[in-house]
């Protein structure tokens, strides 16, 4: 296994993937460069085994945001194992690696630590729309409310009705009830 601290280098092809905080100053990532077991050797084991302390060691790095790492599109029991362990495919990268002057696609995977996570992650949209509920549950409470008092206003409650102004009366009709009354309205 070969890793490699990265802080500058690839950084720019992930940086917009893991959400930056820039209080925190400098950030680093951890890049799995090759990553192999022996064939003999496979299904025991040893690769998650690798992979686990490379997480551990990163993860002691207080400004590391992530482990990642790149994989050939067709080695399915690689990317099977990466998904096992929680890494997450963020990008497929068309024409990577050339081998044998032939191009082929490549995915971008990482595993995000320190409390990094993606800028689009699943509890952020999670996130978005419990917002973007609550907002709406917020406005229909309020037109509900503000119908209501309106309702209130039409019938005003009143322990003296003689001092009450009713919505439909005005000056002019209450100067005709007066008049026709023979009370005086304060």
């Amino acid at each position: 296994m070969c890793l490699y601290v990265d802080t500058f280098l690839c950084f720019k092809q992930i940086s917009d993937l893991i959400r930056y905080d820039s209080c925190k100053g400098e950030e680093t990532l951890v890049y799995i460069l090759t990553l192999g077991v022996v064939e003999s050797y496979r299904k025991r084991g040893i690769a998650k085994l690798l992979i686990k302390e490379v997480i551990k060691y990163a993860s002691s790095i207080p400004v590391c945001r992530g482990v990642y790492l790149h994989v050939i599109a067709h080695n399915s029991p690689a990317i099977r194992l990466y998904k096992r362990m929680s890494f997450r495919c963020v990008r497929r990268l068309h024409g990577f690696y050339i081998i044998n002057g032939q191009h082929f696609d490549a995915f971008l995977f990482v595993y995000f630590i320190n409390g990094s996570r993606s800028p689009c992650s699943p509890f952020d949209l999670v996130v978005l729309v419990l917002n973007y509920m609550r907002s709406g549950i917020k406005s229909v409470a309020s037109k509900i409310t503000m119908k209501h008092e309106e309702k209130g206003l039409k019938w005003l409650k009143c322990k003296d009705m003689t001092r009450c102004l009713l919505p439909t009366q005005n000056k002019r009709n209450l100067a005709s009830e007066r008049a026709s009354s023979g009370y005086d309205y304060v």
